[in-house]
């Protein structure tokens, strides 16, 4: 800039003198404005072009002639010359209720945005007020037999007598059946009657029912969770010291565990609880979202593995409750968790395990879930996977619905197409084969017999004719003889 200034005064004096300066002129230059004397003339500087950046990032520079001016997009401003740099207005400071008396403002770059909490929402733009929802015009927000009751972003769910929501207010009322928790005496398994009693008495509280006389406060989910694994220890500990239990005791066992555990995972607090002692190992992932999870879930321990997906485990997803939950339990002492009346010889070749979802329906999934099991012993013997079936009788091994798709020395994967108790069997094939055999065998043994008897008929069949043919002949002589 200084050389232009001092060209443009080079020429001023050559106009006043042909170069040379005229005796008593004075010559000042300052901000693009050039005076003479008692003369004045602007001679225009563009600072837009000499110093590009003198507007800053976001302003634009704008030649006046004898000056500049400093334009600011939205969101930005200067002072008041209008010649400093553009700088950003914070909105949230000169408007600290823009977003309303629940909503955060952000400031942005030239701009600013509303956060609303849950509970509440503004619109498409994000920078108007936040107001309440009012999650009650939803439809089956509660469950079927649900009362929805509005709160300040916020809403809960009251349950008629029989419903529950597991005390969680957001979550939908389901029925819930606390009979199955009556004991009568000598019809469950050693230490499960107190145990029963206890989940009895939480299901009548969660069901608002009426109970005879004070009721203690209930006791949390971890709590309950902790009393069944550990009488389940004392069970498997019994089993050892006392030898194999008949089937219609391991299938109350089985499903007293499976009852319990429906209860039981609803009331947990963390989204994954884990216990783990010498004879049982559970886990249990519980997901509480407005809408239905999806993907794959997995849950793993020392002896076995579960994959899954949340869909098989929430199976119809109108019937969600607002939160969902797998379990996986395993037994590290039932290996006499068989049927005592079989003459077989069947041995388990991994830890017996029990799969359970809050789908209540699980006799055929839509997709198959997969169980890799560890051998209890290295062996080249291929195992057969089986689940406890109690359809037809006490309870036995079954294969159907389950299938090896994998198997090694050391592991096995099993596909099932529904849920139970699982586990690995050695020898079930040798059963199958000596069943055949002796359904081959005793199919002789009738028709041996069959054939003995239709030839005694047969002999005695033929003696009768013959000595009727005799006598018809004697008497024929006798006549003749007779006449004679």
């Amino acid at each position: 800039m200084g050389a232009i200034i001092y060209l443009l005064i080079l020429a001023l004096l050559k106009d006043y003198g042909h170069g040379e300066p005229q005796e008593g002129i004075a010559v000042y230059v300052f901000l693009g404005l050039l005076t003479s004397g008692a003369t004045q003339q602007c001679l225009d500087i563009d600072e837009c072009v000499e110093s590009p950046d003198i507007c800053g990032n976001w302003g634009t520079c704008r030649n006046t002639g004898c000056s500049y001016m400093c334009l600011c997009p939205n969101g930005f401003r200067n002072s008041g010359d209008r010649q400093t740099s553009c700088v950003e207005k914070d909105k949230c400071v000169e408007s600290p209720d823009i977003c309303g008396k629940w909503g955060t403002c952000l400031n942005q770059v030239g701009s600013y945005m509303c956060q609303c909490p849950n509970g509440f929402r503004n619109s498409g733009d994000r920078q108007t007020s936040c107001v309440d929802i009012d999650e009650c015009n939803t439809d089956g927000v509660c469950g079927k037999r649900g009362i929805c009751q509005n709160l300040i972003g916020s809403y809960w769910c009251e349950c008629p007598a029989g419903f529950t929501n597991f005390g969680k207010n957001q979550n939908k009322c389901v029925e819930l059946n606390c009979d199955q928790y009556e004991t009568q005496p000598g019809q469950t398994l050693p230490g499960f009657d107190s145990f029963l009693s206890l989940l009895r008495n939480n299901c009548l509280v969660l069901n608002n029912s009426t109970l005879s006389g004070p009721t203690r406060p209930l006791p949390t989910g971890d709590v309950l969770l902790t009393l069944l694994v550990n009488t389940t220890d004392v069970l498997q500990l019994d089993l050892q010291s006392n030898g194999h239990r008949s089937s219609s005791e391991v299938t109350k066992l089985l499903k007293t565990i499976e009852i319990s555990i429906r209860l039981i995972a609803p009331l947990l607090t963390e989204n994954v609880t884990r216990i783990e002692t010498n004879h049982t190992d559970v886990e249990i992932l519980v997901r509480r979202d407005k809408t239905p999870p999806k993907g794959p879930v997995s849950l793993t321990n020392e002896n076995t593995q579960l994959d899954t997906t949340w869909e098989t485990v929430i199976g119809d997803y109108q019937n969600y409750q607002g939160f969902a939950f797998v379990v996986l339990l395993s037994y590290k002492n039932l290996d006499s968790l068989k049927d005592t009346t079989s003459r077989q010889n069947l041995q388990l070749m991994s830890s017996a395990l029990t799969v359970s979802v809050s789908n209540s329906n699980t006799t055929n999934l839509p997709q198959l879930i997969n169980l890799t099991f560890n051998h209890l012993q290295s062996s080249d013997v291929d195992p057969t996977c089986v689940y406890w079936s109690d359809e037809n009788g006490p309870g036995v091994w079954s294969e159907l619905g389950c299938t090896s798709v994998m198997s090694n020395s050391n592991q096995t994967v099993c596909s099932c197409s529904h849920l139970s108790t699982f586990a690995l069997l050695k020898g079930i094939h040798q059963k199958k084969g000596t069943g055949q055999l002796s359904l081959v065998m005793w199919g002789g043994v009738f028709v041996a017999l069959t054939c003995v008897v239709l030839s005694l008929i047969t002999t005695l069949w033929c003696r009768f004719v013959s000595r009727k043919r005799r006598g018809g002949n004697r008497l024929k002589q006798d006549v003749q003889l007779h006449r004679k």
